[in-house]
């Protein structure tokens, strides 16, 4: 894709590679922001590119690039520039609503779900904006907030989600914010629902996107790594966590990645009773994977010891109790698990998992 830009804009690949930015706001033929961000992404790494597109969002003036702006700067938490283009524009009345949204979404990622007045905030705006996209951009936050507090309601509000995707005119937002909406789907397909087919096709369809941001591309190979796991397909599976891990450390989500590390490699490598490799350091796994590992390796004392301690200072602790009845081969354990209402479709899926193996 990015050839065909140069093509079409006769771009001189080593002044893109010495200037950057500075060359590519230099020319005649202004190409868009989608445009530039693809040529930035091609030939610089993520670090540097999201230097030089922080630099581009403080250049440009007309008002599709900065309203493409405004969604750079939020999806890649560039707070001082996305400060500056609040200041900027904080008079204009026909970006007042973008600002009013955005900043929204930036109170939304600081609390992470623990303030209730987002949601609220949100429906009160969604009355006050006009401009479609941050209409969709107000559903995404609600989804966000559902989402951070185990609500996996995008499933049911698709639909209409893509209706209005589908109403806007081609943009850099629009591609965006729909990488954002393919994140949020694939999520409540493999945690809400038993259709892992359709959830590894929208997981493959970010992790192809080259303009979905290294989060999106972590969490859609995560996924994928999981049900690649749950098909008896380890080494692929492998393949897109360690992915996943890369991803999520470009994006400094470091928390991430860590709970790839020490929860999710170790549970895929348990579910076939494989051996942890020797890049993790078996004493960081999460001590319910630990106990996972030393039940199938007839190490039971020492599963039992760490079950017990973790059931003890949590006794709703779902991996733990599933691996106490799976450890005491106890199917009625198993059934009360089953039987609680909160249970989501990959829970309930483990525990059928885990009673066939009794």
């Amino acid at each position: 894709m990015h050839i065909e830009i140069m093509e079409r804009y006769q771009l001189d690949r080593k002044k893109i590679e010495d200037d950057g930015i500075e060359y590519l706001t230099s020319l005649e033929n202004k190409m868009d922001f989608e445009q530039v961000v693809l040529l930035v992404g091609t030939f610089f790494d993520e670090k540097e590119a999201r230097k030089q597109m922080a630099t581009y969002c403080m250049k440009v003036t007309d008002y599709a690039c900065v309203k493409a702006a405004f969604e750079y700067t939020s999806l890649y938490n560039l707070e001082e520039e996305q400060g500056m283009l609040f200041e900027r524009y904080q008079d204009d009345p026909l970006l007042k609503g973008h600002i009013l949204v955005y900043d929204l979404a930036r109170q939304s990622k600081k609390s992470k779900g623990k303030t209730s007045h987002i949601m609220e905030a949100a429906r009160t705006l969604y009355g006050q904006v006009h401009d479609d996209s941050l209409k969709l951009k107000l559903d995404l936050i609600l989804q966000y907030e559902l989402l951070i507090n185990d609500q996996h309601t995008v499933e049911k509000f698709y639909e209409s989600m893509v209706m209005k995707l589908r109403n806007l005119d081609p943009s850099y937002v629009k591609t965006v914010l729909l990488t954002r909406l393919v994140h949020y789907y694939s999520r409540s397909l493999f945690m809400d629902s038993d259709d892992w087919e359709e959830a590894e096709k929208n997981c493959l369809a970010n992790i192809v996107n080259p303009l979905a941001p290294p989060f999106f591309k972590g969490s859609a190979h995560q996924i994928a790594g999981y049900i690649l796991a749950f098909s008896s397909k380890i080494e692929c599976s492998l393949s897109h966590l360690w992915k996943a891990i890369h991803y999520y450390e470009v994006s400094e989500n470091f928390d991430a990645a860590k709970r790839v590390t020490t929860t999710v490699i170790p549970f895929c490598l348990n579910l076939h009773k494989k051996q942890m490799p020797s890049k993790i350091n078996f004493h960081e796994i999460d001590k319910v994977e630990q106990a996972h590992y030393f039940i199938l390796h007839n190490e039971r004392s020492k599963a039992v010891c760490l079950l017990q301690d973790i059931i003890t200072s949590d006794s709703s602790h779902f991996k733990a109790n599933l691996y106490w009845a799976f450890l005491k081969r106890d199917l009625s354990h198993l059934m009360r698990l089953a039987c609680d209402y909160n249970r989501n479709a990959f829970e309930l899926n483990l525990i059928k998992l885990f009673a066939n193996r009794l």
